[in-house]
């Protein structure tokens, strides 16, 4: 049986690796505002988000965890799209001069 410190050793190295994601899941989250900036796109897209959702919590192994991922899922296109509509917002009052 692993002592709490080496599990908590792994868990610090596996949040070092889903911060690393997060950064470059970030890179591209920024891509789609400035997309969504130059042809007027919504940042809502339900379809879009219905598919992801459906498509990872299919993916997941141990269904014990479904309820916790779905969750966590959805934190993440809240935090998604928040972090799009504040790019937007940034990049329209830049070219409005304020």
């Amino acid at each position: 049986m692993k002592s709490l410190d080496e599990i908590r050793n792994k868990i610090d190295a596996i949040d070092a690796q889903m911060r690393a994601l997060f950064e470059q899941r970030m890179d591209c989250i920024q891509a789609v505002a400035e997309y969504k900036f130059n042809n007027h796109g919504n940042i809502f897209d339900q379809s879009r988000e219905e598919k992801m959702l459906d498509k990872n919590l299919i993916q997941l192994k141990n269904k014990n965890y479904t309820k916790e991922y779905e969750r966590f899922l959805q934190e993440i296109l809240v935090s998604s799209k928040d972090y799009q509509k504040d790019y937007i917002e940034k990049k329209e009052m830049a070219e409005r001069g304020e």
